[in-house]
């Protein structure tokens, strides 16, 4: 499992505390509920209201720290799952000043419209994570594929004194289960400039997709997503521990990533000092 800094081990423990506390109070709840079910049946009949009112606060108090329960806990395992897949070297993060500057809404506010945003933006990286290609790079490609074809689809000719002439062409397509004739090595070889021609054509004919990026466009656009998408979570995190200082609860989304929870980043390169230069 990935070493945590101090501060974020010491955070994950917290939460993984308050997990196994909310564990023992639903049990102190559901046994004191049953124990008043139990004494209402040989309870005389001017105490019943009382007591079923005492049973439905027992019930109602029950169900909302089995829903606390069960976030905290399934959170906790989430940060553990990522915790044990992730690599590299993590230190704290710059805090955000999210909090600093909850002037005008509270964290009960200001924390919904964050998660908005949230969502926004990761919706946004489902839409770039799934653009295709603009048709000039696919054309590019297709290029690039009749030039290695052709190549493969050179013919093998075998020639000698009393023999016939030959020209094999046998390539076989890669990756195939069965040896299978590659038709297009032997069309690239025969005539390159039609069969680029024609996979040219047929590229035109592709319906045309919602959003084309290029590959290099593309990625650089989730990279800015994605610490746009991060940000936004650190800023959501940083209000949920003023609104806990504050009192208020508010439940962590299962999905809200774990580098935000901890306070994490990796760890950035020290620049070496510059060395002094001794007076002669």
């Amino acid at each position: 499992m990935l070493q945590l800094p101090t501060l974020a081990q010491v955070k994950l423990d917290r939460l993984d505390t308050r997990a196994m506390e909310l564990h023992d109070a639903v049990g102190s709840v559901a046994r004191r509920a049953s124990e008043v079910s139990r004494t209402r049946s040989t309870a005389p009949a001017s105490e019943l209201a009382s007591m079923d009112q005492e049973l439905a606060r027992l019930q109602g108090r029950l169900t909302d720290l089995q829903e606390q329960h069960r976030n905290l806990a399934n959170l906790v395992a989430n940060i553990k799952h990522w915790l044990s897949g992730a690599a590299g070297t993590y230190e704290m993060a710059k805090p955000s000043r999210a909090a600093s500057e909850a002037s005008k809404l509270t964290p009960a506010q200001a924390v919904p419209n964050l998660r908005a945003q949230i969502k926004a933006l990761a919706a946004e990286r489902v839409r770039v994570l799934q653009a295709a290609l603009p048709a000039d790079d696919i054309k590019r490609l297709a290029s690039d594929y009749v030039s290695a074809q052709r190549e493969r689809g050179r013919p093998k000719i075998t020639i000698d004194h009393g023999r016939p002439f030959q020209a094999r062409f046998d390539s076989p397509v890669e990756g195939a289960w069965t040896a299978k004739l590659d038709i297009g090595a032997a069309l690239a070889w025969l005539d390159p400039d039609a069969f680029e021609k024609r996979l040219h054509e047929e590229i035109d004919g592709l319906p045309q997709p919602a959003l084309a990026m290029s590959a290099d466009v593309r990625a650089a656009k989730l990279l800015e997503l994605e610490a746009e998408l991060l940000a936004r979570e650190r800023d959501e995190e940083a209000l949920i521990e003023l609104a806990e200082e504050q009192g208020l609860a508010i439940a962590r989304r299962l999905d809200a990533d774990a580098r935000a929870i901890l306070g994490i980043g990796i760890a950035r390169a020290k620049k070496p000092k510059p060395e002094r230069v001794r007076a002669a």
